[in-house]
């Protein structure tokens, strides 16, 4: 332990359990936590600990994810994963199982050559499978990338970027990784167990991910093992307040910006991680009532599902939302009502998986619906000017940066401290939900419709709070006939099989005009100041604009509709 700072980790955990702090506010301890990661890390590992099996890895030297998550857990009946399956009903990993498959193929990777410090990419959906293939590689001392298998292009496009030395997935998702078919693991399960667990230093990779809140979109940010750890160890103890064997869920939530942090938090703690699709539940609530959670992540569109519902979540002991989603005041009030929730602890928590886990987050505590989002404890930060020149903020409101930052993505987050409180400001560029939305390729593969003439993605304010924006697809058409349902409809195909249905934009315009240009690309300037000034409005209506674009058309389209 730090000789600086003396964490009372017990007492911290029982104010935490009552929820009743002895002042508004910050507490001291966790000022405190941000002046020494390190020592409140100690702390912290020495109380959890104590409360289950020893765990090999030790702050600040060596980390053992394999034992830590699974091996030690491995003699109980704990469940690891509990996840729904609309034919087969739920279905369930025991951390015995988990230990079973997943040292069996970590041994048939370790034959195919599946080396420490190795990028696998897990092309996998959220399930038994996926957490099988995550825990074999992190056994073998693997860099993870986690990707969902949607989109064709979205796919391809963070592969080619990615490079990676091998990629695991199920047999029908192959069709997938053209191009990166010799990559692809095999995993029959039948090898004897026969490795050793890996154990990462510090500063080693244990991640490269492809975190939406990382900005220019698909970049991969590395995760060192020491973030990793050190945040599930938070979270799990602080943040969710997991115990073994309770369960942590969080229906749509986005996988990209959740995992592997959820998984990590879940299984250092020896709980469940219970997994439903929010198609699931929309098509049977009553799903969610079936098992008691410990910790509920609440969506606005699970929210809104559930109130439809009128569903009665007696089971949930703690629900927290993302504070960078939209803040419907009233009909978060009207779901904690209904929903028989008032008296139930609540919090903020913004998860980014790229830096291990919760990055700001509120205490659990029974109180109304609000905005408050301080850094989570033992993280290392400080605000930066707005303008991002490094300098430090001259006041109480700047881009919040995670320390060090030197390898880090660049921050985004404003946050605003005063009178002991910090709170959300919203993002420091234009955003959809805190998530950068990747216009550059939503735009691409829009041109690729025979009948476009150029594209363009618009990100305009709500007019709400702020930070929150609605992206606006134009679609340049030329002198074509409209048929606009049709092509809104090829549209939506067309982005759901290359993207994924994630990525539809807010809202689409067509315009019978032509865009400007500058060498053969659609000049993205141009477009966004036409449109929020109106000007494609009135150019679409006027006639004699029209003529001249009947004229334009008539020469461009005789030199192909690509010019």
């Amino acid at each position: 332990m730090s000789s600086r700072m003396v964490f009372d980790v017990r007492k911290i955990l029982e104010q935490l359990e009552t929820g009743t702090p002895a002042d508004p506010g910050v507490p001291v301890w966790q000022h405190e936590s941000w002046q020494d990661p390190e020592g409140f890390a100690n702390a912290l590992a020495a109380a959890h600990v104590g409360r289950g099996a020893p765990i090999k890895s030790r702050a600040g030297q060596h980390y053992d994810f394999f034992h830590d998550l699974v091996v030690r857990h491995a003699t109980t009946d704990r469940v690891a994963l509990r996840s729904y399956d609309r034919r087969n009903g739920w279905q369930v990993l025991s951390y015995k199982q988990l230990q079973e498959q997943a040292s069996r193929r970590a041994t048939e990777w370790a034959r195919q050559g599946v080396k420490a410090g190795a990028k696998v990419c897990l092309l996998y959906s959220v399930g038994s499978e996926l957490l099988i293939s995550l825990v074999a590689a992190l056994g073998l001392g693997a860099c993870i990338t986690f990707l969902p298998p949607q989109g064709r292009r979205f796919i391809a496009r963070r592969l080619a970027t990615l490079k990676p030395d091998h990629v695991a997935t199920e047999p029908h998702q192959v069709l997938l990784l053209e191009g990166f078919e010799k990559q692809l693991l095999q995993s029959k399960g039948q090898a004897s167990p026969a490795f050793t667990s890996h154990t990462y230093k510090p500063g080693e990779p244990v991640g490269l991910l492809f975190s939406p809140l990382v900005e220019p979109p698909g970049t991969p940010a590395p995760l060192s093992a020491e973030d990793a750890w050190r945040s599930a160890l938070v979270d799990g103890l602080l943040t969710f307040g997991l115990g073994a064997g309770e369960h942590l869920a969080a229906p749509g939530c986005h996988p990209l910006q959740h995992l592997p942090a959820f998984l990590f938090a879940t299984l250092l703690r020896g709980a469940t991680y219970l997994h439903l699709e929010l198609s699931d539940v929309e098509a049977n609530p009553a799903l969610l009532t079936e098992h008691p959670v410990r910790s509920l992540g609440v969506t606005p569109a699970l929210r809104d599902l559930l109130l439809r519902a009128r569903t009665q979540l007696k089971n949930v002991a703690h629900w927290f939302r993302n504070p960078e989603e939209p803040i419907d005041w009233v009909a978060w009030r009207s779901w904690v009502k209904q929903c028989g929730l008032a008296t139930v602890p609540s919090s903020n928590v913004l998860v980014d998986a790229s830096a291990g886990g919760t990055v700001l987050g509120s205490p659990r505590r029974v109180r109304d619906l609000h905005t408050e989002a301080p850094p989570a404890p033992g993280r290392a930060w400080a605000l930066r000017d707005v303008n991002m020149s490094g300098q430090e903020a001259p006041g109480d409101v700047g881009v919040f940066t995670l320390l060090p930052d030197k390898d880090r993505p660049p921050a985004y987050v404003v946050l605003s401290r005063g009178y002991g409180l910090y709170h959300y400001g919203g993002p420091r560029t234009a955003r959809r939900e805190g998530r950068v939305y990747p216009a550059a390729e939503v735009a691409e593969v829009v041109q690729g419709l025979p009948w476009v003439r150029g594209a363009s993605v618009v990100p305009a304010p709500t007019g709400g709070v702020a930070g929150h924006y609605r992206y606006v697809l134009l679609v340049f058409t030329g002198v074509q006939a409209q048929q606009s349902n049709t092509w809104l409809q090829e549209l939506r195909r067309c982005i759901e099989l290359q993207l994924g249905a994630e990525h539809l934009p807010d809202r689409t315009e067509f315009f019978p005009l032509y865009p400007r240009k500058e060498e053969g690309q659609v000049n993205e300037a141009w477009c966004h100041m036409q449109y929020l000034t109106g000007a494609l409005h009135r150019k679409s209506s006027d006639p004699l604009f029209q003529a001249l674009t009947a004229v334009r058309g008539h020469l461009l389209e005789k030199e192909g509709p690509g010019v």
